[in-house]
């Protein structure tokens, strides 16, 4: 070859080297939804996810990443930097929206899943685009993933439509993907950096995944049933692996289950009574959710195929996986949920479409293996989440590293916009988090031991080694999460003052923000700690007794009930109320009455007839919907059911 030929194609080649050297990264942020900090294989769960443990493999783990407790609040603190209540809740009027900046530093941007904290977001207008060029997704909390149908709001970049109008083949997880390759695509085509925003909504309820995904883990012909063991047996199985891994220390110990979740061994392999919680459900319920990460695996296993050979011509001199960065997370921690309403439905069946496939308490448990606390919470369970980074061309990270430095959701912002070579305006409310880049670059970085969770249904706050949490109306505990990490002993006794220090950082925090009267989002605290699921008084019920969730019950103690409206029962023949215990489907007492009731236009119930009960035994109420009506706004309006799910009534009596 000639001499000047070979210089010039030498230099065209250092020339595009160069280039892509100084191109400003792709980012890339996957976020699942309601995934618990164990579930992927590589933080040691037992469900396989090679593709999310192959961007472990070659990038790394962050083992003390902090989310938000709940889905919106999550992608508020992403999508501005800033806490929620401090950034003005949902559409962060306080803040700016991270896409807006990337666009103006000459990204492409696009958004493609769950909005759910843009309430107003609309492509095609830059007043309400949030900085997105495109969207393709739904507006709302959940969907069905083979319909879409939910509290949602479906658009295409601008044009809203309604579910009906989606594929025949749709499938949520899948169809995402495509719209985020497709966006990608565009972007390298038209030579500009991209920031990707993929939100699934996997594995969040209700539980729908294709069948060949589901059948990996449910498949009694073939002998498959990877949940036949239960809650409790797989989360030793899953501590152990992840003290094998690194991911936790070696005396990690895990926190006491609470009175939330039933004893597996307990419960019946099948029951004919709609109301009662089962083995084969709930291993065919846990399955396809199961089921639904293994096919978000695929997805995201689909992407970073795409990233290697954006031509797909079989060469990979195109790629741009090396310059690319891919965070992997979760929203926050897993999830109980809602009613399961047909048991004779399959995960991918038509007759599932509406029929409510949830997860259990304790399946939510195994989720957030080693920690207690779930969704909605503010122990370590509801606001730790798995993170996993990649980056050939960035990381200086050791290769397949664990991280255990303390990153935290709203950190996320300011890294991007390190990356993009941004600035932050000045006249929006002052970002939370710090850049964790010179983390990713293996370079001076000190991690701040700071974070607070707010939720209305729990608060909570850290500080260096501390944290202070409470659920509900429950007194404040207090905990070392050096020494304590699973928050297994509540050391405010020992330790005051520094209970004291937390609680009035807490205080502060609410009076900066300006939610300290509000008696949702900081409820006052009482002095009676309330079990998980205790806020689940069903609608119309100002109390009962015992307590949804209580602990230490007395064996005397009378089923009470206190309505915010005279009761009525008539019309409610055959509908009942009814008492059994965990280990027999025994019903020990059940009433259904009638208009002669002594009840009758009370506001309050008090059966002087229930049992005495044994002691240190778990048991549970379910009833019927329409059981009893309640006057509501000049009607009678029936209350709701009761099954075993999350809205159920468990208590567990004192040992004495």
């Amino acid at each position: 070859m000639n001499v000047k030929i070979k210089l010039f194609l030498t230099f065209i080649l250092c020339t595009q080297l160069l280039s892509s050297q100084n191109k400003k990264p792709n980012i890339i942020l996957i976020v699942a939804d309601d995934l618990g900090y164990s579930d992927v294989s590589s933080f040691g769960g037992e469900i396989p996810t090679p593709n999310i443990d192959n961007l472990a493999e070659n990038g790394a783990r962050f083992i003390k990443f902090y989310v938000s407790p709940m889905c919106v609040t999550s992608r508020v603190a992403i999508l501005s930097g800033i806490e929620f209540i401090a950034a003005g809740k949902g559409s962060f009027p306080k803040g700016e929206s991270i896409a807006k900046l990337m666009r103006e530093e000459g990204y492409t941007t696009n958004l493609v899943g769950k909005n759910h904290g843009m309430g107003n977001l609309k492509i095609g207008n830059k007043k309400t685009d949030f900085g997105f060029d495109h969207f393709f997704g739904f507006t709302g909390g959940q969907i069905n993933s083979f319909t879409g149908k939910g509290n949602a709001k479906w658009q295409n970049d601008g044009k809203i439509f309604p579910n009906t109008d989606l594929p025949k083949d749709f499938y949520a997880t899948n169809n995402f993907t495509d719209y985020a390759i497709k966006y990608m695509d565009e972007a390298i085509k038209k030579d500009k950096p991209f920031f990707s925003m993929v939100s699934y909504n996997a594995p969040h309820s209700p539980l729908d995944a294709p069948e060949k995904n589901v059948r990996k883990f449910y498949d009694p012909k073939k002998g498959i049933n990877v949940y036949k063991k239960g809650w409790i047996e797989l989360r030793k199985e899953r501590l152990a692996r992840m003290k094998k891994m690194g991911i936790v220390d070696k005396d990690t110990q895990l926190p006491k289950l609470g009175v939330e979740i039933p004893d597996w061994d307990l419960l019946p392999e099948k029951s004919s009574k709609y109301w009662e919680i089962q083995k084969d459900f709930e291993a065919l319920s846990r399955s396809a959710y199961a089921g639904m990460v293994d096919n978000m695996d695929e997805n995201i296993g689909r992407i970073t195929a795409f990233l290697k050979d954006p031509n797909q011509d079989g060469n990979t001199n195109d790629s741009q996986l090396e310059n690319t960065i891919i965070i992997f997370i979760s929203d926050n921690g897993g999830c109980y949920a809602g009613l399961h309403t047909n048991r004779n439905a399959l995960p991918w069946s038509p007759q599932n479409r509406g029929a409510g496939f949830t997860t259990n308490y304790g399946w939510a448990a195994l989720s957030n293996t080693p920690f207690s606390s779930y969704k909605h919470g503010s122990g370590e369970g509801a606001i730790r989440s798995p993170m996993i980074v990649h980056w050939p061309e960035g990381l200086k990270l050791k290769k397949n590293s664990i991280n255990k430095q303390m990153i935290r959701i709203w950190d996320l912002f300011p890294t991007f916009l390190e990356l993009a070579g941004g600035k932050y305006p000045n006249d929006k409310k002052e970002l939370m988090g710090k850049s964790m880049l010179p983390l990713l670059k293996n370079e001076k970085f000190q991690e701040e031991k700071f974070f607070v969770s707010a939720f209305y249904r729990s608060k909570g706050i850290i500080k260096g080694d501390w944290k202070l949490v409470s659920f509900f109306d429950s007194p404040f505990e207090l905990y070392n999460l050096k020494n304590d990490p699973t928050e297994t002993e509540n050391v405010h006794k020992k330790h005051q003052t520094k209970y004291k220090e937390l609680l009035n950082s807490w205080n502060d925090y609410t009076q900066k923000h300006g939610f300290n009267n509000d008696k949702l989002w900081n409820m006052p605290t009482g002095d009676k700690k309330r079990g998980f699921g205790y806020d689940r008084v069903k609608n119309m019920m100002v109390k009962a007794s015992p307590e949804f969730m209580e602990d230490n019950v007395c064996i005397n103690q009378k089923l009470t009930f206190t309505f915010n409206g005279k009761v009525t029962f008539a019309n409610t023949n055959g509908r009942k109320i009814r008492l059994q215990k965990y280990g027999s489907q025994e019903i020990l007492w059940s009433k259904d009455l009638d208009i002669n009731s002594d009840f009758e236009g009370e506001k309050e119930i008090v059966f002087k007839d229930f049992p005495t009960l044994e002691s240190n035994t778990h048991y549970y109420i379910t009833w019927d919907a329409g059981w009893v009506k309640i006057k509501q706004k000049g009607k009678m309006k029936p209350i709701q059911p009761v099954r075993e799910s999350a809205f159920a009534y468990r208590f567990r009596t004192s040992s004495k």
